[in-house]
């Protein structure tokens, strides 16, 4: 009994041990399963909470989608309203890669079955695909026909990321005319996003497809591109807007006014023909540019959208250069026309007077040297003043007059008038020219400076090269009597959205100060003399006239010819001929317009030039002279 009683006993504690054991367990499973199920109310919580807004956002992220909004760009017109440059609507076949969920090469080829995908479209596709972020839709096709929209629009559901968009392109109603003052747009290529990154304005043209690429249209870019807007979008998950949330509507870009005056510059074009060459006129009064005529040109149409490999071959393998800006980037010997700013230099500098004078033989001769600087007329001028020198343009005279003033002094007179020297024009791509100076010799040719060479440039030969626009700077200069404006086109700019006008007020250029006033006037009456004096030069041009015109021609030699030959225009080749050149004011007492022409190997400046001068000056004096009315306004541009 009492072993059995042992045995029962032991039992009975080795029951309870592991009863105790399994509740130690049970407590330990159930203190387990209490902490994990706090360390997941805790962090439940922490994603629910603190996080909420992380997550929250990640998750519009996939649904939400902010899509930029393009700002319409700003128009383009001339002084009177004249519509240069305008945006009218477009519809375009575009693919987002972002919202793809096939390859762009297989979408292509289905698309291919609906409309005509030509081989130079894809090309540009896949060139702008490659500069353009994966959120901004990239054309495929531009300028979809009706039956195109109506077959896309019934196919376009089985394709994620495929769009019909409408949107405004660029147009150029006036086609060729004034080409390369408003220059064009077009689609922003690398070497754009290397500027624009340089800028650090990147954010500008995230949907932006265009940039202004010459011209007016490169020049004030800044004010007519506008400022991106944003639309807030839900989306499925294919990528397709299911509702439209919240909107902050682009800012339009500022619309600008030209100082050009199209009926004007219309005259200038026509006036100009077939030739190569260039016409500016402006408004001595204030610097604003009239006309801005360049030949040949090109129609900026052609480029908005990508010109053709065909087009732009044509145009760039064309011997005349029709990209060529002749108005500013075109680089010539101004030949006769700066006469009158080297006669002023000679008399500032007590060289000549008004009545002092030489007697031309036909030829002048540096002292000690036997070499003949032949006049342009071989048998001579006979006895010349200052008047006389300017009418009838005698080469002796000048070749005289630069000798004794030596080239640094006759140089540093004439940069005052801006030859040779950047103008300052409010346009981009302004060539500088050349100073003919020692400096420029040395440093570009690594030779010295011969007495000869200060002879020539007295008759703006020499290393002289200079700009349609210099010159009629210079011109303009004359005609204030040293007080004039840096020439500028800009007139206004507009805001749309308001309809306020800030005007570009003209800025003045540094003036010329000469020690006695009638100096001016001696040189300015020798230039009337050249258009209505019976010996001038350009006397035909004043049949019919009742103000009076005063003027400069010019006759650019473009090659040298031996000391005895004489010039035969039929013997050269064409890019041989003389340069033509006209520049002139009217009316002389009171100008209200200096105009110069340049014709490119056009021969006589006085035979051939100065009837074109004639023709735009009287359109001017006759039809055109009226105020530009703008709306009132005491802003200033750039304020």
């Amino acid at each position: 009994m009492v072993f059995f009683s042992k045995v029962i006993a032991r039992k009975k504690r080795s029951k309870a041990k592991l009863q105790i054991i399994f509740r130690n367990r049970v407590l330990f499973m159930l203190i387990i399963i209490i902490a994990c199920f706090t360390l997941l109310l805790t962090q439940l919580f922490h994603l629910q909470i603190n996080l909420h807004h992380k997550y929250a956002t990640m998750s519009d992220s996939n649904r939400i989608q902010l899509i930029p909004m393009p700002p319409t760009r700003g128009q383009i017109f001339d002084r009177n309203g004249v519509v240069l440059a305008t945006n009218v609507p477009s519809f375009n076949l575009t693919i987002t890669r972002q919202n793809t969920s096939k390859p762009v090469a297989e979408i292509i080829e289905t698309l291919s079955q609906w409309v005509d995908i030509s081989e130079q479209e894809l090309n540009k596709y896949y060139r702008t695909d490659r500069v353009t972020a994966r959120q901004t839709p990239v054309p495929l096709k531009e300028q979809l026909t009706e039956a195109e929209i109506n077959r896309l629009s019934v196919n376009l559901y089985q394709l994620d990321g495929v769009d019909i968009s409408s949107q405004l392109t660029r147009f150029y109603p006036e086609y060729n005319t004034a080409v390369h003052a408003l220059g064009y747009v077009g689609r922003i290529d690398q070497n754009d996003m290397k500027d624009i990154e340089a800028k650090n304005i990147q954010n500008q043209y995230l949907t932006l497809t265009h940039i202004g690429k010459k011209g007016a249209e490169k020049s004030f870019e800044d004010v007519l591109r506008g400022t991106m807007g944003f639309e807030e979008v839900e989306t499925n998950s294919n990528g397709r807007i299911i509702r439209r949330l919240e909107q902050t509507l682009p800012t339009p870009g500022r619309d600008i006014y030209l100082t050009l005056d199209m009926r004007l510059q219309k005259v200038a074009e026509e006036v100009l023909g077939d030739h190569t060459g260039a016409i500016v006129a402006f408004d001595p009064k204030t610097g604003e540019v009239l006309a801005f005529v360049s030949k040949p040109n090109y129609n900026p149409n052609l480029f908005v959208n990508g010109i053709s490999h065909k087009d732009f071959d044509d145009l760039n393998s064309n011997p005349d250069k029709p990209f060529l800006n002749r108005v500013m980037q075109g680089r010539y010997p101004p030949g006769s026309t700066i006469k009158p700013q080297i006669a002023l230099a000679g008399l500032e500098a007590g060289i000549i007077t008004a009545t002092s004078h030489i007697n031309c033989q036909g030829f002048f001769q540096v002292p000690g040297n036997k070499h003949k600087f032949r006049d342009w007329r071989r048998w001579g001028h006979g006895k010349v003043n200052l008047y006389l020198s300017l009418v009838q343009s005698c080469d002796v005279y000048y070749y005289d007059l630069a000798y004794k003033m030596g080239i640094t002094p006759m140089t540093d007179f004439l940069k005052q008038f801006y030859l040779g020297q950047p103008t300052g024009i409010d346009l981009l791509g302004e060539s500088r020219g050349v100073l003919p100076t020692p400096e420029y010799k040395r440093l570009n040719f690594n030779q010295p400076w011969f007495d000869g060479e200060t002879v020539t440039a007295g008759i703006g030969q020499s290393y002289w090269l200079t700009t349609p626009l210099q010159v009629n700077q210079a011109t303009t200069i004359v005609a204030q009597r040293g007080n004039a404006f840096v020439p500028h086109i800009l007139h206004s700019i507009r805001n749309p959205s308001t309809n306020e006008m800030v005007i570009n007020e003209p800025v003045p250029i540094e003036p010329i100060h000469v020690s006695r006033p009638e100096y001016w006037q001696s040189i300015i009456d020798g230039m009337v003399g050249v258009v209505h004096d019976n010996k001038g030069t350009a006397r035909r041009i004043a049949t019919g006239l009742n103000y009076k015109i005063a003027g400069k021609s010019g006759t650019a030699q473009v090659k040298s010819i031996a000391q005895n030959a004489v010039y035969n225009k039929d013997a050269l080749a064409k890019k041989h001929h003389d340069h033509a050149w006209f520049t002139a004011f009217a009316p002389a007492n009171d100008p209200s317009i200096v105009v110069t022409v340049f014709l490119e190997n056009g021969g006589s400046g006085s035979g051939v030039a100065a009837p074109l001068a004639k023709e735009v000056i009287h359109a001017w004096m006759t039809h055109f002279k009226a105020p530009l009315q703008t709306p009132k306004t005491n802003a200033k541009a750039g304020e």
